[in-house]
């Protein structure tokens, strides 16, 4: 009993004696630690916080999603490539530029399309003397209709059956029976010039459509004009100059 109370006695001597820098150290024991805590808590977050941002970039990592451009184009990436990145745009503009403007710009066919020009050699249809004149401002006396009228044409004298020449190259644009000029072949040339052969006997030796050359007969001299029967066998012909009808000897260049 009175060893209990001796050692008692002396461990309490020892606690008055050390017990504050017990204490103390106790106290910073436990400052340490929490500080340590949360110490390694921070640098945990912060590396997480590293990582993330990382793998977040556009130069290193693994994007977990896509880049919109700004475009419609989402850009998918993974490690330093990206796929669906829209080209070079100034090539793309240029390019487009370039489609646009050979678009636009004729090609040479187009802008040098051919005219028809004027034939430059013409022949008489049929060799004969000229008994009407071309008269479209003054009239003149019609014996079978017996009246005065214009003539837009010449009428050149010929045998029945005498052949008719085309005067120029040309596409007969017609075949028809006309009701005072009777069995007609109209003929197309180049530079805006016609050339109309009447008064044919009905067996014709084109079609319309068909192409023909200077001097190629095309029909013979008849006698089919009611409006100018009462005249000898003859050739009714007369030419149009862009849609108006022109004295045939000075289009053909035979007269001045």
């Amino acid at each position: 009993m009175s060893n209990f109370k001796v050692g008692k006695s002396r461990f309490s001597s020892f606690i008055n004696g050390k017990g504050f820098y017990i204490a103390l150290a106790l106290c910073l024991i436990a400052i340490g630690s929490a500080a340590y805590i949360a110490a390694n808590n921070s640098f945990g977050n912060f590396s997480n916080l590293t990582t993330n941002s990382d793998t977040s970039s556009l130069g290193t990592g693994t994007s977990t999603g896509g880049v919109n451009w700004g475009d419609g184009t989402d850009a998918q990436q993974t490690g330093n490539i990206v796929s669906g990145v829209p080209g070079n745009s100034s090539s793309s503009v240029s390019s487009k530029a370039s489609s646009a403007a050979s678009s636009k710009a004729p090609s040479k066919a187009s802008s040098t399309a051919s005219v028809a020009v004027a034939p430059t050699l013409y022949v008489l249809p049929i060799e004969g003397n000229i008994i009407t004149d071309y008269s479209s401002q003054t009239p003149i006396y019609n014996k079978t209709m017996d009246d005065w009228r214009v003539h837009d044409g010449i009428d050149i004298a010929g045998n029945i059956g005498t052949p008719v020449k085309a005067c120029a190259d040309g596409t007969v644009s017609d075949v028809k029976i006309d009701d005072m000029l009777g069995q007609e072949v109209i003929i197309q040339h180049g530079g805006g010039v016609i050339s109309v052969y009447a008064n044919l006997t009905n067996q014709v030796q084109v079609k319309k459509g068909q192409k023909v050359e200077t001097g190629e007969v095309i029909g013979a001299v008849g006698q089919t004009a009611t409006g100018e029967i009462s005249l000898v066998p003859h050739l009714h012909y007369a030419m149009l100059k862009n849609g108006q009808y022109a004295d045939p000897l000075i289009t053909m260049g035979k007269k001045k």
